[in-house]
């Protein structure tokens, strides 16, 4: 059986030929984007605002939301958001998996719940149960050991029942007693006589338990510092995982308020805005994109997993399979920009065709891929 004779790229090319520094190249290429990134930062970088927002002190530029912040700048919120988290009735609460077991909180598609199947096989990857990681266990570890009267009320509250079990659902964190202290010092809390300072609460006499005493050393670690120090916690020594913090944080109305008068509210394409009406990641248009359609963000309980789902469709499917999809598969003739990239390729070839071969060059044995069969 014959070989067949490969052409060699290099000694059989008969077309033009120039030389080309890949380093110089490549090195040119740097310094250009930097410089034109420098530029385009000094013209059109957001301003770093801080968290500054109507009717707040104005704010350090750089200075992040922290559990401190949220205590000296609206402790009243901070002190009903805790009440919420002890009670079971936050949105990190109710969100379902990945962080807690709550029953039809997971979202889903034509009766299909991915969060419920990955839960199944993997279990509860973050597990959070708010009573006990965001007030319980703060004020036990860093409050409780120094002053007996916290100490007290700590077990008061966990004796009159409650689960505080890692990943347990909102509608069981707190026993129907807990609930009773909980909605009565909520009310207690909202009402027009009630002052809340970073370090005290005063409201009016009521059956509110031992829950008046947790909610005051909550507030106190907060103004301190050390209930950041807790929340960012972690056994390696040096920790940026902001998880813990972020969702205590978010399910504040503070929180909220800020994002809104900085213009990065998810109705205000949020990470599409770096700070007001600042470009931000430009790369997250289409994510960002989608939850401003109406049709599809209005009244819509699975919105997420929608815009995920769509992502997939549009972010990653959709490119890999355009080769095959009719239309979308002559969209580049219709816009010929390949004809401009390689122009200098057309102008130097005949009809776009590789060169003649050259005097002498073999001529390769026609094999299974030329339409014969191979000779033996």
């Amino acid at each position: 059986m014959t070989s067949q004779t490969k052409r060699h790229p290099l000694r059989t090319w008969r077309g033009p030929e120039r030389q080309y520094d890949l380093v110089a190249e490549g090195t040119i290429a740097v310094i250009i984007v930097a410089l034109l990134v420098i530029l385009a930062a000094s013209l059109w970088a957001s301003p770093n605002g801080g968290l500054t927002y109507p009717g707040a002190p104005k704010s350090p530029a750089g200075q992040a939301f922290s559990a401190k912040y949220w205590d000296v700048n609206d402790p009243a919120d901070l002190a009903a958001t805790a009440v919420q988290e002890l009670a079971g009735g936050s949105t990190t609460a109710g969100y379902g998996p990945p962080f807690n077991t709550t029953a039809g909180a997971a979202q889903q598609i034509i009766g299909i719940k991915p969060a419920e199947i990955a839960k199944w096989i993997f279990g509860l990857t973050l597990p959070v149960n708010t009573a006990n990681d965001f007030v319980l266990a703060p004020v036990a570890q860093l409050v409780a050991p120094f002053n007996p009267a916290v100490a007290i009320a700590i077990r008061a509250y966990k004796a009159a029942g409650g689960d505080l079990a890692p990943g347990t659902p909102g509608d069981q964190v707190a026993s129907p007693r807990q609930l009773t202290w909980l909605d009565n010092y909520a009310t207690a809390l909202s009402g027009s006589s009630a002052k809340v300072t970073p370090t005290l609460i005063a409201v009016k006499a009521g059956n509110y338990g031992p829950v008046p005493v947790i909610i005051a050393a909550e507030l106190a670690i907060a103004n301190n510092g050390s209930l950041d120090g807790y929340l960012q916690g972690s056994e390696q020594q040096l920790s940026t995982n902001t998880t813990m913090g972020t969702m205590f944080f978010s399910d504040s109305t503070l929180w909220g308020n800020i994002a809104e008068a900085q213009g990065v509210g998810g109705d205000q394409w949020g990470v599409m805005n770096e700070l007001w009406n600042f470009p931000g990641q430009v790369w997250l248009w289409l994510y960002a994109g989608m939850y401003q359609i109406p049709a599809l963000a209005s009244n819509n309980d699975n919105l997420d997993l929608d815009v995920g789902l769509l992502m997939i469709v549009f972010g990653f499917l959709l490119p890999m399979f355009a080769p095959w999809i009719p239309v979308i598969n002559r969209i580049p003739r219709w816009i010929p920009l390949y004809k401009i990239i390689y122009r200098r390729y057309y102008a130097t070839t005949t009809g776009g065709q590789p060169p003649a071969r050259g005097p002498g060059e073999p001529v390769p044995s026609p094999g299974p891929l030329d339409g014969a069969s191979p000779r033996g």
